[in-house]
This record gives C-alpha cells, sequence and structure tokens, in this order.
C-alpha cells in the first residue's frame, strides 16, 4: 500500500505505548477533523481539505510517529464539484451575533472512516455555499474502497446535515448514519442524529432519532459535532464534540447497551479540553473531535484536532495531534487527564523538531500529490513536460487571479512549519510581461487574504518590476520597483515565515536574498468580521491575467524547482511572547 507517498515528519523510532515519545502535532500544517481506521499494522487518517482540490488527504503510517500523504479519496469531478466554493464562511452581518450557530464551511470537510462488509467506507459532506438567503445545507454522503486508495463515486444520504459517520453494530450488522443535523427545519435546533441506513441507496430504513447532545447547555455555543460511535467490551460509546472549533472546542463521550441509547454521560466530562486552564494560557488550543483506536498490541489512543496558538492567533490553522487512552471503571481517559503540551519534560524527546526538507524539481509525470488546486479545475491550469528536467512546471495562465472565488492557474501547499523558508526559481522566459499579467509566488490564506510577491509587467514605467501585493481582508498595498537585472536565469522568489512575523524577498543568481517586505504572522489567521477561517496557511506558485485572458504572444511562465527547508520551532507551552 505505500508506493507514491510523501513524507510529513521527521525519522523516529515506534516503542510500546509506555515508551512512544509522541512529538505533537502528527500531522503538521492545518490538517483538521482527523479520523483513524487501523488495518491491522497500518493507520490511515483522513483530513478536512474544504475548497481544496483533490479532496480529504488520507495519510499513512506504520508507528503512529512518522505520517506520509497515502492518497486522496476525492479525485475526480463526479465525486467532487467546488465550482465557485467560497473559502471559511461566513454569515449575515445582520443576523450575527445572535444566530450565528448556522455559521459554518463550504467544500468538504469532517470524514470519517470505518469498515462495513468488508469494505472501507468514508463519509462526509459538501456544502458549495453558505448564503444565508439561498440556504444551501450540507449534503452527506459516503464513498467505499477496497483498498484506501481508489473510491467510488459518492451515495448520497437522505439526511442532511454535518459530521457524518456509518457504523456497523458487530452484533446486528445494522448500519446507522449518525450526524450532526436540525430537529427540523423550523426550529433548526442542532444536536446529534441517527437512523438505521441501506448504504447502497442512502434512504434511512430505521427511526431518525435524536441520540445525545452533549454536556453543555443547548444554546448557540453547544454545538454537538463529530460524532464517533464504537464497540469496546459490553458497551457501546458515543464520542462527539462540543463547544464549536475555536476556544471552547471540547470531547466528550456517552455509553450505552445498545446503539440507539439510551445514553449514559460519563461523570468526568470533557474527556479533552484545554480551554479549561485558560484561553490566553496554554499555547495549544482548541483541542475536540477526536477518534479513539487500538493498537494490535492492545493499546488504545486518540487523534483529534488543535491549533498552536502564536500571540493569539494560528497561522497553520488546526492541526492532527495525538494522545494515549487509558480506561478506567469503563470510560476512557485522554492523556492521562492533563492538559495537551508541546514539550513533555518526563518524555525528553517530544519537544517538535525541524522537520525533514522538501524539494520538488517538477520532473516527474504527474505532479506531487502534496500539491492543491483550488477549487475543481475545469481543465489543466499547469503544464508538465518530465522528459525535459529542465521544463519545470509551466502555469497556463487564465483570467482568474487568487482573489477570484473561481480556479486561477496555481498550485498551493500547505505551510508545514512555523519556521521555515519557501523558495521558488522560475523558469527563464524570452519577451516582457503586461501591466495585467503576473507570475510569483503567494503566503495564501483565502481570495480575501494573501500576499505576494512576483513579476509583472511595470504598472508606472516600462520593461518589467519585482512587485509585492498584500491584501489584507479589506485593505490593499502593492509596491513595485523595476527588475535589478535583465537575466531571470536563477531568479528565485522566498518567504520566510516565522513564528511572529514573514518576509518576502528575492534573490538572483547565488546572490543573498533581497528581503523587501513583511506582514505580522496573524495576518494568516485572520478573516473579516462574521467570517471564520477554517484552513490554515498554505504556499502557492501561481500566474494571472488578472482579469484578462493570457495573450498568445506573452511569456509562458512557470517555475524551475521549489524548495523549503523547515527549522527548530521552540513553540512554548504558555502563550507567553
Amino acid at each position: 500500500m505505500g508506493a507514491n507517498m510523501v513524507s510529513v515528519l521527521v525519522t523516529s523510532v515506534f516503542c510500546t505505548k509506555q515508551d512512544l515519545v509522541i512529538r505533537n502535532p502528527i500531522i503538521s500544517g492545518w490538517n483538521p477533523d482527523p479520523s483513524i481506521i487501523r488495518v491491522e499494522n497500518e493507520y490511515f487518517i483522513a483530513t478536512s481539505s474544504f475548497e481544496y482540490w483533490p479532496g480529504l488527504p488520507i495519510y499513512r503510517s506504520v508507528d503512529l510517529v512518522n505520517w506520509e500523504l497515502y492518497t486522496h479519496a476525492l479525485t475526480r469531478p463526479a465525486q467532487l464539484q467546488l465550482y465557485g466554493v467560497p473559502t471559511s464562511a461566513g454569515k449575515d452581518p445582520h443576523l450575527c451575533p445572535q444566530l450565528c450557530s448556522d455559521l459554518t464551511a463550504a467544500g468538504a470537510w469532517a470524514p470519517s472512516l470505518g469498515r462495513i462488509n468488508g469494505k472501507f467506507y468514508l463519509t462526509s459532506m459538501v456544502r458549495w455555499t453558505y448564503d444565508p438567503v439561498a440556504k444551501v445545507w450540507p449534503r452527506a454522503f459516503w464513498i467505499f474502497s477496497d483498498d484506501l486508495r481508489n473510491w467510488s463515486d459518492p451515495i448520497w444520504s437522505d439526511p442532511w446535515g454535518i459530521d457524518p459517520q456509518l457504523y456497523q453494530d458487530p452484533a446486528t450488522n445494522k448500519v446507522y448514519l449518525n450526524l450532526m443535523s436540525p430537529n427540523n427545519n423550523i426550529d433548526k435546533i442542532w444536536g446529534i442524529y441517527q437512523c438505521e441506513v441501506d448504504i447502497d441507496s442512502g434512504r434511512c430504513i430505521g427511526e431518525y432519532r435524536s441520540l445525545w447532545n452533549g454536556t453543555m447547555p443547548p444554546n448557540a455555543a453547544a454545538r454537538p459535532e463529530g460524532p464517533k460511535m464504537f464497540k469496546s467490551g459490553d458497551w457501546y460509546y458515543l464520542l462527539i464534540a462540543e463547544g464549536g472549533t475555536d476556544e471552547l472546542h471540547r470531547a466528550t463521550i456517552a455509553r450505552s447497551t445498545s446503539p440507539e441509547g439510551p445514553w449514559e454521560s460519563n461523570p468526568n466530562n470533557p474527556l479533552l479540553y484545554n480551554g479549561a486552564y485558560g484561553y490566553d494560557n496554554l499555547t495549544v488550543q482548541s483541542t475536540g473531535h477526536a477518534t479513539l483506536f487500538d493498537t494490535e498490541q492492545g493499546d488504545w489512543y486518540a487523534v483529534f484536532l488543535a491549533r498552536r496558538n502564536v500571540n493569539g492567533t494560528s497561522p497553520l490553522g488546526r492541526e492532527t495531534f495525538l494522545c494515549p487512552v487509558a480506561w478506567k471503571d469503563g470510560w476512557p481517559i485522554l492523556n492521562e487527564g492533563k492538559p495537551i503540551l508541546l514539550n513533555d519534560p518526563q518524555k525528553p524527546g517530544s519537544s517538535s523538531i525541524a522537520l525533514a526538507p522538501f524539494q520538488d524539481n517538477f520532473d516527474k509525470p504527474a505532479l506531487d500529490p502534496s500539491w492543491y488546486h483550488l477549487r475543481t479545475p475545469y481543465s489543466q491550469t499547469y503544464i508538465l513536460d518530465h522528459k525535459d528536467p529542465s521544463s519545470g512546471v509551466v502555469l497556463d495562465a487564465n483570467v482568474f487571479s487568487l482573489s477570484d472565488r473561481d480556479v486561477p492557474a496555481a498550485i498551493l501547499r500547505k505551510q508545514r512549519s512555523l519556521n521555515m523558508t519557501f523558495s521558488a526559481e522560475i523558469l527563464p522566459f524570452d519577451g516582457i510581461l503586461g501591466p495585467d499579467q503576473t507570475v510569483g509566488i503567494s503566503s495564501y490564506l483565502s481570495e480575501l487574504q494573501h500576499q505576494d510577491i512576483g513579476l509583472t509587467g511595470c504598472k508606472n514605467s516600462t520593461g518589467m518590476c519585482i512587485y509585492t501585493s498584500f491584501l489584507n481582508n479589506e485593505t490593499t498595498k502593492y509596491d513595485e520597483s523595476p527588475l535589478p537585472t535583465s537575466n531571470l536565469d536563477n531568479m528565485t522568489f522566498h518567504i520566510r515565515a516565522e513564528p511572529l512575523h514573514y518576509q518576502l524577498g528575492y534573490s538572483v543568481d547565488k546572490a543573498s536574498v533581497s528581503w523587501i517586505a513583511s506582514f505580522p504572522s496573524s495576518w494568516m489567521a485572520t478573516a473579516p468580521p462574521y467570517w471564520f477561517v477554517f484552513e490554515g496557511a498554505m504556499f502557492a506558485l501561481f500566474a494571472s491575467g488578472n482579469g484578462r485572458p493570457w495573450p498568445p504572444n506573452a511569456p509562458k511562465v512557470g517555475f524551475r524547482k521549489v524548495r523549503e527547508v523547515c527549522f527548530d520551532e521552540h513553540i512554548p507551552d504558555h502563550e507567553v511572547w
């Protein structure tokens, strides 16, 4: 199963539960809503992707320490249409903050992995927009596979809602759909609902019932979601998330003698909640959306999402974390009941260390699977010629830019570290660019928040210029300066990301980098009012006609290679900067 995978963590040694050194996050860069399944001695985690294509990455590990990008579940337009999908989530300002419980994401998110009748199943949902007038509700679906690599087209479920899970009762073989859904289309009180389903048609074939809505008061802040049902011993367990996905996020659990309930709440809830120690205290926050699992040796662990706060914001978004699980009196105890920390003084080596470097020369028959598109491509937006090692990747530029809710000629990678450099060497070309034509790199969060450096035709003079463009939600700043050389060979653009700030720069030949602009890291985690950021920072390669078709006589532009260098992060356990 392990061919063509991309390493995302440095090498470490797998030990028993007592000796396993966990370096959190186990999958760095934004990878929220992790769901895990064990297949003998292999582990697979699926995470959310929202408006990015291909959808729903699946990572693989044999030791719970080193994780590799194994595949994506949604790789065909028949599986996932993301045409015009916006970034993150918004809400009508006339309705907020009173009714912001409807604030939710667009795209595909919250996958759940399971096994039914010998096949692998992945449930998720998709939402094309969050227009409060059109009221396009999230639609739940599932796909199936024999090998966790090649997945079927979707089967759409009868109920609508978010965070769906399929669970097969080992005692009866009945298949249940559990999800967060409203009680009806009038009251719209969200909770955890269930029905027995026909997995071939998606229709409910049993009672549609309310299960258990958690431990918080039933208001807009509660948001019981992310149901994960499993059985251990004589008990069925229902693990959910509560409190939204920000500071109040937590994991709680109930148990029953039947998958249909009634449910008994754990007297020691919540299982996981770093917010209990102060939102501005611990660096790790938003702990929740957990999945419990066991190893071949009988040890138990939980994967869950969490954010690393940096001076009040989280540029990398929600990442995938891991902690040990113990059992007492029929209830799980996560991380010995202690808060989740990045540095465990009892386990030397638990602190995060520099991730392995990454380099892409674009000399393979296909694009490296760690590159993403914004939304489902209508047509190819790049060209690879692996027979010519110097050809790199040519971007087939179109009218769209990173600021449009469409498919620009851009490929993007997740920022993996809070302390790293992203460098991209352009392909040299003959001729000059016009003032509407750009090629460059970007620190990208959304169509409303991205910071770019690149080449363009000068707007205030002749020839070509190096430019920087800052789009910080509703504010823009643009600067350009004449290109200091006519030799584009070995011209490289750089983004230096550090915990508190980013720098943009360029270099020519092997000269040192000229850093020409900077911005605070908080920008990479900031949305406009009444919006929420569900994703994290990306690095983008792009080319654009910026509202005009790329002329047929204009230069063909692209990149020869990309290199990432990561450094030790030294992130403290407490939010003190």
